[in-house]
């Protein structure tokens, strides 16, 4: 993300030995670490835990540092996922200018659409496929954060004692999970979810064609997927505890209303600008499967979103993908896969 990262990388190239990487990212009061081991053959061997700790803070920062010592995490590259509210993505076109020359151009072109000065601009560029109706012009995203942010993250990981080779965002580490999907051949969108939002991406033979940040987490979802923020509302308005009913009558019904509900709605229209976005802009077989990450099939979701898109739906299952040095259950997945896809960065799929 910025000249300090770029050092980083420059020297982790000339002195790394091996192919082996590690990731880290922080999401609210959870810590999840993943490890790859690359071997022959294109092999790929990987372990992963998650923690339930706050690290933004001292104390945080060395329980990190110790439970990072416990997993031997200091003996290979490292790469850390930037928190989701730290940075923005927008779609703009290339500047032409020199490929040496493309961030700090792309700085002064966005900078009217961020909220804080140039000079705290840190932006990179990473182009996207030729499209169709681009005029020859070649788009791609800028990733824009406030340079003291990602100083902060920084200070926060030297803080525990790590080393770091290199920074992501979750749409690039879902990204490189995307494209070892089997349906990644033809084309697949692959929707995750956080906390607080959901990350929608679209790859085809180990190419990033599209990601769009969806205004909803897996907080807002599994609420409405259980009538929370119904209940909470109407206990708060009319002061009286509600109790809800747990006969399959009445849960036939709550999932019929969780499907119709304005939460889902809204993330059916974003998967849907972007099938769109995709199919218009794109000279490609238009997308048949949308693979939901493991754990984002809350309350039924993927029933609802394949009765109103028209897409194959699945779930992904990383034991399955992968050669896990330990098993993980669904919710271990989910809470670590954005530490796998940073630890399954490689050069040439790097911004």
């Amino acid at each position: 993300m910025n000249h300090q990262v770029t050092d980083m990388r420059r020297r982790a190239k000339k002195s790394a030995a091996s192919d082996n990487r590690s990731g880290l990212s922080i999401d609210d009061a959870r810590v999840a670490f993943a490890s790859v081991q690359r071997g022959q053959h294109d092999s790929i061997r990987i372990t992963a835990a998650v923690f339930d700790e706050d690290a933004n803070n001292a104390d945080g920062a060395r329980q990190l540092a110790a439970r990072m010592r416990a997993i031997n995490a200091g003996r290979s590259r490292l790469t850390s996922v930037l928190p989701g509210n730290s940075y923005q993505v927008l779609l703009v076109e290339v500047p032409n200018v020199p490929a040496d020359e493309i961030n700090a151009a792309a700085r002064w072109q966005i900078k009217d659409l961020l909220d804080f000065p140039v000079d705290e601009i840190v932006v990179e560029m990473f182009e996207l496929p030729t499209q169709s109706t681009a005029d020859g012009k070649a788009m791609g995203y800028a990733v824009a954060a406030r340079r003291s942010g990602i100083q902060e993250h920084i200070d926060l990981l030297k803080e525990a004692g790590l080393s770091l080779d290199a920074i992501d965002i979750p749409e690039l580490c879902t990204r490189n999970i995307a494209t070892l999907l089997p349906q990644d051949a033809g084309g697949v969108a692959f929707l995750h979810f956080t906390q607080n939002h959901g990350i929608l991406t679209i790859t085809r033979r180990g190419v990033l064609y599209l990601t769009r940040r969806i205004d909803k987490g897996r907080g807002a979802i599994n609420a409405a997927a259980t009538g929370d923020f119904v209940q909470a509302d109407l206990e708060a308005t009319t002061g009286l505890t509600i109790l809800s009913s747990a006969d399959d009558e009445g849960q036939s019904a709550f999932a019929d209303d969780f499907s119709r509900s304005e939460l889902v709605s809204t993330i059916v229209q974003e998967i849907q600008r972007s099938l769109d976005f995709y199919d218009s802009h794109y000279d490609c077989e238009p997308l048949s499967e949308l693979v939901l990450s493991p754990g984002s099939n809350i309350g039924g979701l993927a029933k609802a979103l394949n009765d109103q898109l028209g897409l194959a739906v699945s779930s992904l299952n990383l034991n399955r993908l992968f050669e896990m040095q330990s098993e993980l259950s669904t919710p271990e997945q989910g809470a670590c896969l954005l530490a796998i896809g940073a630890a399954l960065r490689s050069e040439s799929l790097a911004a």
